[in-house]
């Protein structure tokens, strides 16, 4: 894509009102109890004008101001020798390949560029003696008790497995995880939320008497000091800053690529098939970044290009759209999902982000929307990170006046009844308001399977009183799903002989389904797919299930009282559908997949990320539990072995190293298990 001309500004007015306002966006970029007053697109525009007309108009600049740091920065009392440079910025393939080409005959290295808060720290015999923000580049404010503080910074230790003196320099920042945790904290401590990672990154650190714990990782990209006089090669450098126990944004992009994708790269053309990959995978990285770093691989080329008065002249930054935009709340959609839990669905102007266009984003609870003070006119932060599906993350600024509070409906909105409100999730307790959910959900690849029963034609099954239940699917003739009705975007038709037909035969293998499966479709409160299994393999039988006290169901492995409890009360709500499965001649055969009796897996609790080859998710996880493991979805200090696959997630990769976890490759997983148990 051609690079745009940046536009300088004509009117001396408007130039100054641009200064302004950068110089307030800088302030309020670096302070978490202000909301940012531009996205970082406006931002980076203005300041790409500014630099423009100064360049047309060097007299229109106030003496003494910096160009090349953002405004609001605080100098801070540590010096930085040599200066922490920002870095110059390019948007198009174009400009970036100017850039490539500009550089000596060399290897180049990417590393994302991970959307935090640059910091320096320094080392004397293996230990942490003094950690400094970047502040204004040439000074910055001491964080070192903060750093310290319990929990500490993952990927930056304070004492070394060795002792080492030198410096490292990084990016401070909030995975996905670490950042809606510490949101909760802040709320909990009657804060208002951050508005996204960064924003909260920057904040936190800064804040030495904060009343909330906010979790924080670190990743190198630059290391000095003893022992790296030999290492020319920059990922020489960043492999020796790994063995000291740091985590760098050498490993975390390594971790987001696919095996055969190299960062290191000799040709433009290569370095835009790693930055375009990288940014493929941006939504699903566990930790933000906001584009991608290009520079020159060799320490010898680095010196001999030297540095600007604000950024190295060896390595650009290849900015992608921002992941945080702000936009104008027009409505609140509430529906029922299929366990009747009220869902709450934020209309807003549309908006860019991450690179596309949203206009409906999730919201919170009714606690959480009525704590922000919500209401149509509003001004939001919206954010897609981490996941794609879009989320409000803050209010920003005050509410418009004139404009009252949202309340939300005091009933269901479908069948008029009162929510239940005994918890924070507000939910309807009249069974047919979650039913179309919960048909879709049943119908779904990993419970029954019924191929083409989608939302549309479960929606049209229960509008035309076929389908009071679940287990009303498996009465059901061709001709009275044929003459159903139910409407498309091109308008209303019925369903047809064909497609009921097709129908049809999916509920009919649907009946042979393992009892696993029929369990899940139920769609009882607090359970899932992993929750089937364990009540199918510990009961054997619907029988034996709908028997089980409370406390007997506590005894199943990952139960607990208050999930037996929730089990216990929706198998006797569900007693009649139970009845008609059972009448449908559907028992739930008990899966005979064979089991090995030890495998390397054994006894080990197993994190799967990324692809396995001939798998599906569900499939993949099956194998590990029949290999004898127990399957989890993220990584702890309890976690045994990660299995890594295409698409494997940076952030679980990073943080199974700076844990010491055991990995294994996909391919290694996949062949275990062929040996094993043949298949």
């Amino acid at each position: 894509m051609p690079a745009t001309p940046t536009q300088p500004f004509a009117d001396r007015a408007e130039f100054d009102e641009a200064v302004h306002d950068v110089h307030v966006a800088g302030v309020t970029y670096y302070d978490s109890d202000v909301a940012p007053m531009l996205g970082d697109s406006d931002y980076d525009n203005l300041v790409a004008r500014i630099a423009a007309t100064v360049a047309l108009h060097p007299d229109w600049q106030e003496p003494g101001a910096a160009m090349g740091v953002a405004p609001g920065a605080s100098a801070g009392p540590v010096k930085h020798s040599p200066p922490m440079l920002s870095l110059d910025k390019v948007t198009t393939n174009v400009e970036m390949a100017e850039f490539v080409r500009a550089l000596p005959a060399c290897e180049t290295i990417v590393e994302v560029k991970i959307d935090g808060m640059a910091v320096h720290a320094d080392y004397r015999d293996g230990r942490l003696v003094r950690a400094a923000t970047r502040g204004n580049g040439l000074a910055g404010d001491d964080i070192t008790s903060q750093v310290t503080r319990d929990p500490g910074i993952a990927g930056l230790p304070v004492t070394l497995p060795r002792s080492w003196t030198g410096a490292v320099r990084g990016e401070l920042f909030m995975s996905t995880k670490d950042f809606e945790a510490a949101n909760e904290a802040r709320v909990s401590a009657g804060k208002t939320p951050f508005v996204n990672p960064r924003n909260a990154t920057a904040g936190s650190i800064r804040k030495v008497d904060r009343l909330y714990i906010a979790p924080m990782s670190f990743a190198a990209y630059a290391i000095s000091g003893d022992e790296l006089d030999h290492f020319d090669n920059h990922l020489e450098r960043m492999a020796l800053a790994k063995a000291l126990g740091f985590s760098t944004a050498a490993m975390l992009t390594i971790g987001a690529l696919p095996a055969d994708v190299s960062i290191s790269c000799r040709t433009a053309r290569d370095v835009q098939a790693v930055i375009d990959t990288i940014g493929d995978r941006r939504p699903s990285l566990s930790f933000p970044i906001d584009g991608a770093v290009v520079k020159a691989q060799s320490r010898a080329v680095r010196s001999k290009m030297g540095s600007g008065s604000s950024a190295p002249r060896w390595a650009t930054a290849f900015k992608y759209p921002p992941d945080t935009a702000f936009s104008v709340l027009r409505d609140i959609e509430v529906s029922v999902g299929r366990t009747g839990r009220a869902g709450f669905r934020a209309i807003i102007d549309p908006v860019t982000v991450g690179g596309t266009t949203i206009s409906a984003a999730t919201l919170h609870n009714v606690a959480w929307i009525r704590q922000q003070g919500l209401g149509l006119g509003s001004r939001l932060a919206v954010m897609r990170a981490g996941d794609v599906i879009p989320k409000i993350t803050a209010v920003v600024g005050e509410r418009p006046e004139g404009i009252a509070p949202w309340e939300p409906p005091p009933n269901c909105p479908q069948c008029d009844e009162p929510w239940d409100q005994s918890s924070q999730l507000w939910r309807c307790t009249t069974p047919a308001c979650s039913l179309v959910s919960l048909l879709t959900y049943a119908a779904s690849r990993d419970v029954w399977d019924i191929d083409g029963l989608g939302e549309e034609i479960a929606a049209a099954l229960v509008e035309s009183g076929l389908v009071t239940g679940i287990a009303d699917l498996f009465f059901l003739t061709a001709a009275q799903i044929s003459a159903v009705s139910y409407v498309r975007t091109t308008g209303a038709r019925h369903i047809g002989t064909a497609t009921a037909e097709k129908l049809l035969a999916g509920i009919a293998a649907a009946k042979s389904q393992p009892l696993a499966r029929h369990i899940t479709a139920l769609g009882i409160r607090m359970t899932g797919r992993r929750m089937g299994r364990a009540l199918a393999a510990h009961f054997q039988s619907f029988d034996a299930l709908r028997a089980a006290t409370a406390e007997e169901l506590a005894d199943v492995d990952g139960v607990g009282p208050e999930k037996a409890r929730s089990i216990h009360a929706g198998l006797r709500e569900l007693s009649d559908v139970i009845d008609k499965l059972v009448a449908a001649s559907i028992t739930g055969q008990i899966e005979t997949a064979p089991v090995a009796l030890s495998s390397p897996l054994t006894g080990k609790r197993v994190v799967i990320s990324g692809s396995v080859d001939g798998m599906n998710r569900t499939q993949a996880q099956e194998a590990a539990e029949r290999l004898g493991a127990t399957v989890s979805s993220s990584v702890s200090a309890r976690t045994d072995l990660l299995i890594l696959g295409p698409g494997a997630s940076a952030g679980k990769e990073a943080k199974a190293g700076q844990l010491g976890i055991a990995t294994m490759p996909a391919t290694e997983f996949a062949a275990l298990h062929t040996e094993l148990l043949g298949k």
